[in-house]
């Protein structure tokens, strides 16, 4: 559902961007400004810098830029309309209720009203339902109450094809939604049948607290997998989700270390148990997603997993993923046949807080494993091995720690420090194609249309708007706001243009709230904090970009004449006329020298 402009207005004044960002970063006043370590990019000396007046940020390193709304998104990595709702419970404000029909709600919050009800319904099933009784019987094995049991969103899916079917048809909830939001599955004859069946549940939650999915596990010892999990949907990616990071990612900053673990019932027994500074991947591999998604919290973690688990080579794989992120990653290995859920409560919290304060260090670890499996016997053994290695230290982007890294390496495998350096350089040139397109790739942010005159011409009109208000009536009675081309910027002059002939004086701020697009936001927040000298002629800066945008448009009509003209004989001689006044009037446009960048 949309969210009125008056509250997202609300929102917005009562989000300080200097708490907002304290409650992610370290923050220290410098001048009028805070500064602190930016959360977008690895940086030793701090270059972040949030302003209090204009209540916005800007990284002099990465160029990241935006407001409280900007900033959360990018960390959160939420939607514009979800970052609203949090800030705005954040702050107390209630925004209009969500009717609970799902045909009136837009379909991602379909999606979460649909795993909400699930959550609801698998609750009150372990609570209540006889069948559950085996259910209950195994989760208090485990010293999980119902307290704790409600905390971890832990419930039971009735051992019926129908069971979730007939409740959310109570709710009267489309089974079509079912079906998208994967709780449900399709027979070949079209009928619906419940995903989940007689398996104690596990919700999945995303960092605003929202169920956006769940795994599953049988209680009965038959063929069917151990763990079932929810298909990937608008809302639930497995790349992007770490399990209970909902719940503790306060504990992981504060603790500056994350320990991660497999399983949810891995999780739940740390957490439970008072090791709060922990996730698991859960159902996936770790990703780069996993990775970047940790490192706004701490730079440190620990890898605790069975070593006969099937998942342990997936865990090393996890974590070079770290490593190269820029991670300190060691490793705890448990004792064979034991998870980390079987480990404390066998053997206590104390005993795990022990082994991990032991835990090696990752290459210490993978030098140590290589010597047991006999692969560093051999000249062409130690060499391979040592590539190996090194495949993941030249991956790894922080200049000053993948330096370290190498010379440990060289003191442990004895080798000279250049031979190892020349071997990594040598995997950098490999990647570096690759690296290069990809830290290029701007299609996703907006960033090939700016790269044009056309795209600039329409962002500058923004940034002299904000700069220079007075220019706004030259620029509405210039050019209509339906003119623009780039959507969100043709929304905001929309809006600019409305107060403007309604007599609303004009608050910057009122629309740099209405900013998504990162680009946008970017080039908005560079602009506010170093006033760039292309704002200090705004009359003639706003008249380049009005001529830059007219000469876009007759090219456009240019070429459309031409084409008619290959194809259109019978007005050919009409087409021409038009044809060379555009031409020459072109010519005349483009003989004004443009001022911009």
């Amino acid at each position: 559902m949309s969210i009125p402009q008056d509250k997202i207005e609300q929102v917005r004044l009562a989000s300080d961007i200097v708490d907002v960002v304290s409650g992610y970063l370290t923050l220290q006043k410098r001048g009028k400004n805070f500064f602190g370590l930016c959360p977008f990019h690895n940086e030793k000396t701090p270059s972040f810098s949030v302003n209090p007046e204009l209540q916005i940020f800007h990284c002099f390193g990465c160029g990241a830029g935006g407001n409280v709304f900007t900033f959360v998104m990018r960390m959160e990595r939420l939607t514009f309309p979800e970052t609203v709702r949090l800030l705005a419970k954040s702050a107390g404000i209630l925004l209009p209720e969500e009717h609970e029909d799902a045909s009136s709600l837009q379909e991602k919050e379909a999606l979460y009203f649909a795993n909400k009800l699930a959550d609801e319904f698998f609750q009150k099933n372990l609570q209540q339902a006889l069948e559950a009784e085996a259910a209950r019987h195994y989760l208090q094995r485990r010293s999980l109450t119902p307290q704790a049991c409600s905390t971890y969103g832990i419930g039971y899916s009735l051992n019926k094809w129908d069971g979730l079917l007939t409740y959310a048809a109570e709710k009267s909830l489309n089974t079509d939604i079912l079906f998208k939001a994967g709780l449900v599955l399709k027979k070949e004859s079209g009928d619906f049948y419940d995903r989940f069946r007689g398996r104690i549940t596990f919700a999945i939650k995303n960092l605003s607290n929202q169920v956006i999915a769940f795994g599953a596990r049988r209680i009965v010892e038959d063929k069917s997998p151990k763990y079932i999990n929810s298909p990937e949907t608008d809302v639930y990616q497995k790349r992007d989700v770490l399990y209970g990071l909902q719940l503790s990612r306060e504990a992981v900053r504060q603790k500056s270390q994350v320990v991660i673990v497999e399983g949810y019932t891995d999780f739940i027994a740390l957490h439970q148990a008072g090791i709060t500074h922990v996730v698991a991947t859960a159902g996936t591999s770790m990703t780069d997603e996993h990775a970047r998604l940790l490192r706004r919290y701490t730079s440190n973690a620990i890898i605790l997993y069975d070593s006969d688990s099937a998942g342990a080579a997936a865990s090393l794989r996890g974590a070079d993923i770290l490593l190269t992120n820029g991670f300190d990653v060691r490793i705890c290995l448990l004792p064979p046949g034991q998870d980390p859920d079987s480990f404390i409560r066998k053997n206590g919290l104390a005993a795990v807080q022990k082994s991990l304060a032991a835990a090696e260090l990752l290459l210490d670890y993978r030098i140590r494993t290589l010597e047991e499996k006999g692969l560093l016997r051999t000249p062409s053994q130690k060499a391979e091995s040592t590539r190996d290695l090194l495949a993941s230290v030249a991956k790894i982007a922080d200049p000053i720690q993948k330096a370290y890294v190498v010379r440990d390496l060289s003191d442990k495998l004895k080798m000279e420090e250049a031979v190892l350096w020349t071997e990594v350089r040598k995997l950098e040139r490999r990647s570096r194609l690759q690296v290069k397109q990809e830290e290029t790739d701007t299609s996703a942010i907006g960033g090939d249309f700016f790269a044009s005159k056309r795209g600039a011409a329409e962002l500058g009109l923004l940034e002299v708007s904000l700069s220079a208000p007075e220019m706004v009536s030259t620029i509405i009675s210039a050019l209509r706001p339906d003119e623009l081309l780039h959507p969100e910027l043709r929304d905001i002059f929309q809006k600019i243009e409305l107060d403007h002939l309604e007599g609303i004086s004009f608050d910057p701020q009122k629309y740099i709230v209405l900013v998504q697009d990162p680009f946008i936001a970017k080039r908005l927040s560079q602009m506010l904090h170093r006033k760039k000298k292309l704002i200090t002629n705004p009359s003639r800066f706003c008249f380049d970009c009005l001529n830059a945008i007219n000469i876009a448009r007759l090219d456009k009509r240019i070429e459309d004449l031409r084409k008619r003209l290959q194809s259109d004989k019978e007005h050919a001689r009409s087409l021409l006329i038009e044809y060379l006044d555009l031409v020459a009037e072109r010519k005349r446009l483009g003989q004004i020298d443009l001022a911009l960048e």
